[in-house]
């Protein structure tokens, strides 16, 4: 849907809503049109739809280059003057698009007519706009173009039930060449419908035809299954229900059946049906569609799978992993072998284990000793460092550091090949009270110990009170302790954050994740309160019996739709697995909401993302979105 400029959110204004007073008109290069712009047509796309605006030329990607000019009563005309220039106008004849009703219950399908008297001997293309698709759907599959022969089409689109009065906006842009052979787009300003509460959802259509291309697979092999219905699909679309007689044959792909949507005839497009891995002979299976229509049994169709065996890739064999894993020889299923190696710079065996992925470990440090580990100030005290395995030739260097300067190391010291350790001295100065050096190691990993820099025996022992303690065991600063005392209640040893200080420890709030709480409110055990989120549907605040827990409903799934234009012979499919469309179709499938799909072109093409997932009308290779609701996405790949 495009984004109309100066309505705050994608798609038409809202009922008797003013036009939009400034927007943008540029080409799909993005160079601002000039001259008086027709709102609603290829380059216009952001003004709103069916009136005049004055627009001027700019840099590129100029933003904000038009203002509201005229208001048009019916829609307007575009009479191109350049590539960079228009010069649109208001447009008198009959209206281009018209509805059956403006005012009626949700679940009625709706009647709409298309007219263009204007000579179109080339037909005219149809581009249905409806800012509330859910509502109304089938804009893309549900609206016909007009035939050369034809001034006007009439069709149906479903409307949706809906549980409070809500209006819909609705306008049409006729693309076409005239008798003169100048490309036209003819727009409506928007048409109000309003859908009310207390209307009922038909019921399913019945199945017509189903066909699965290729009807005959080898072993390991797919078919993708295609459906039509009776007559167009209700609102909320109607999802095929896929069985096989033999599963262990022929299985139906999980979130590869087909999906026919709103206002929709046809579904599928995507890889409904695997054939097993092994097939002893060749069998013909029975494959099993329903829509849900009341009194017809499900509609069938045969599936041949040939006999024979598939190999597995090794990637099959390994179950997907890239970091260590199986390598070596293995089965590939079909009574072979597989000679498999490592990724990302491992050997097959090289971590210690035959026959697994891994990397010989490498020569590093491990660990750090000091003895003794407490000294008076001037004596020296020895450093052993350790390696996790013997040095190799040439020996190993081990950088050594100190905290403080009260304690000094070498910057390094070497272990000989062949050895696991080496030793170092660690020279202390004298200190008037004790001092707590880290002395560290590192090559190849790190080690650290703490040594302990005491004054000489004839220091003076400080007091509790020359430290400000009033409570616990603190050091003498010669080596002995001094009891401070004791706290009177509710006042603890450091209960304020200083240690050996009596003091009351602050309250510290309570966390949800503590109580294990993930929604609503909750005492924070300090006199607050905690909010700690909101549930996904179907899921509900304590749902599940449990107070401020989640629970309750089913892992929701949502319907991805691409539709996929321009260059043929190329297709788009989704990671992970379950949509594959040519161009030239449509196809959904059905994931677990909150999944991350991502879209690719075939052979590397790039491609024009719009809906919802959006490049912005830049190409790009690919697009990712969150699936958390019913979506479609339309690819016009270069």
């Amino acid at each position: 849907m495009a984004v109309v400029c100066g309505f705050g959110a994608i798609g038409l204004p809202t009922a008797d809503a003013a036009p939009a007073q400034i927007c943008t008109a540029q080409t799909l290069q993005g160079f601002p049109i000039s001259g008086n712009v027709c709102g609603g047509t290829t380059y216009g796309f952001q003004c709103s739809a069916g009136v005049i605006y004055r627009c001027s030329s700019g840099p590129r990607f100029q933003q904000n280059n038009c203002t509201l000019s005229q208001v048009c009563s019916i829609g307007c005309l575009t009479r191109t003057s350049s590539a960079t220039s228009a010069s649109d106008v208001c447009f008198s004849g009959a209206a281009p698009l018209t509805l059956s009703t403006k005012n009626t219950l949700g679940g009625t399908d709706l009647g709409l007519t298309v007219t263009l008297a204007a000579g179109h001997p080339s037909g005219a293309f149809t581009n249905m706009k409806i800012d509330r698709g859910d509502l109304v759907p089938g804009s893309y599959c549900g609206v016909p173009n007009l035939l050369a022969s034809q001034t006007s089409v009439s069709f149906g689109l479903p409307t949706a039930v809906v549980s409070s009065p809500t209006n819909v906006n609705l306008f049409v842009d006729l693309a076409y060449t005239d008798t003169s052979g100048v490309n036209r787009q003819l727009v409506s300003v928007p048409s109000v419908l309003t859908l009310n509460p207390g209307g009922t959802e038909p019921p399913a259509p019945e199945i017509v035809n189903v066909t699965l291309s290729p009807s005959t697979i080898a072993p390991g092999g797919v078919s993708i299954m295609d459906v039509e219905l009776a007559k167009m699909a209700p609102a909320r679309g109607i999802p095929i229900a896929v069985s096989s007689s033999n599963p262990s044959v022929a299985s139906v792909i999980a979130n590869g059946q087909p999906l026919v949507l709103g206002g929709c005839i046809y579904g599928g497009g995507a890889e409904t049906i695997q054939a097993a891995n092994s097939v002893p002979s060749q069998t013909t299976v029975t494959i099993s569609a329903s829509s849900g229509a009341p009194g017809q049994a499900p509609v069938t169709t045969p599936l041949t799978v040939t006999a024979g065996c598939s190999p597995k890739t090794c990637l099959e064999v390994r179950g997907g992993t890239v970091h260590g894993g199986p390598c070596g020889s293995l089965p590939d299923g079909c009574g072979g072998t597989l000679m498999c190696g490592c990724d990302f710079g491992e050997t097959c065996g090289r971590g210690g284990v035959a026959g697994q992925c891994g990397t010989a470990p490498s020569v590093g440090v491990s660990g750090l000793s000091l003895s003794p580990s407490s000294v008076s100030g001037g004596s020296a005290s020895t450093g052993t460092v350790t390696l996790n395995m013997a040095a190799p030739a040439g020996g190993v260097g081990v950088f050594l550091s100190s905290s403080a300067a009260v304690a000094t190391v070498p910057s390094s010291v070497v272990v000989p090949a062949g050895q696991t350790s080496a030793s170092f001295t660690v020279n202390t100065s004298t200190v008037s009270a004790s001092n707590f050096v880290t002395i560290s190691a590192s090559s190849n990993g790190t080690a650290s110990a703490v040594l302990t820099v005491n004054p000489a025996s004839s220091c003076t022992p400080t007091t509790c009170a020359a430290q400000g303690k009033n409570c616990g065991s603190i050091s003498n600063g010669c080596g002995g302790t001094l009891a401070c005392g004791t706290c009177t209640a509710p006042q603890t040893c450091g209960g304020g954050g200083v240690a050996n200080v009596c003091g009351a420890a602050a309250c510290t709030p309570t966390t949800c994740a503590a109580q294990g709480k993930n929604c609503g409110t909750i005492s924070d055990g300090c006199g607050g309160t905690l909010t700690c989120g909101a549930c996904t549907a179907p899921q509900t605040c304590g749902g599940g019996g449990v107070a401020n827990v989640c629970g309750g409903g089913t892992t929701s799934t949502a319907q991805l739709t691409v539709t996929a234009t321009g260059r043929s012979g190329e297709s788009v499919s989704s990671s992970p697995a379950g949509l594959r469309v040519n161009v030239g179709t449509s196809g959904s499938a059905s994931f677990a909401t909150g999944t991350v799909v991502t879209l690719t072109v075939s052979n590397g093409r790039d491609a024009i993302w719009s809906g919802g997932c959006s490049s912005g009308g830049s190409k790009t290779k690919s697009c990712s979105l969150t699936l958390n609701a019913s979506t479609s996405v339309t690819a016009n790949v270069q």
